[in-house]
């Protein structure tokens, strides 16, 4: 896993590289991140691997979410890898057996996986599998749970 954080790009390089209307909408998401009440934690993990693209809705959501906590947390390491060659890694990473993103891949201090979240998160699958809810989740409406379980990824 560390060779991943090497291949990565930084999180906020990587979204430094979006285009205008992508950077807008990773804007209001990371506004209505800001928006959710989160209790002080200090975390216990403080490196991910987020495999993500800009054309993929969710992984904006995320994207969004991950750049609102390394704002709270600076010493959060995200690391960005695209979706392309790493598609035997990411479907064996998924649920369904796909290569499927945005998936989330958390790290302990030697590199080792402890947590992942593929997809969306566990909370929100009934959401999220419903066009409807999918929609609000990709709108922000359903920060404040996507935050509560990345905390607990990150404090486990």
């Amino acid at each position: 896993m560390n060779e991943l954080l090497r291949q990565g790009k930084p999180l906020g390089e990587y979204l430094e590289e979006a285009e205008d209307g992508i950077k807008r909408k990773i804007h209001r998401l990371n506004k209505r991140a800001r928006e959710v009440s989160l209790d002080p934690f200090e975390p216990r993990y403080k490196k991910g691997v987020l495999f993500s693209e800009f054309w993929c809705p969710d992984c904006l959501v995320l994207a969004a979410a991950l750049r609102y906590f390394q704002g709270v947390i600076p010493q959060l390491e995200i690391k960005v890898l695209k979706k392309e060659g790493f598609s035997d890694f990411l479907s064996k990473n998924s649920a369904d057996g796909k290569a499927r993103i945005p998936l989330l891949i958390i790290l302990d201090e030697e590199g080792n996986k402890v947590d992942h979240l593929s997809e969306a998160p566990s909370s929100l699958r009934e959401v999220t599998s419903e066009e409807i809810g999918h929609r609000d989740y990709r709108a922000g409406k359903y920060m404040a749970p996507l935050l509560e379980e990345l905390r607990g990824m990150l404090t486990r």
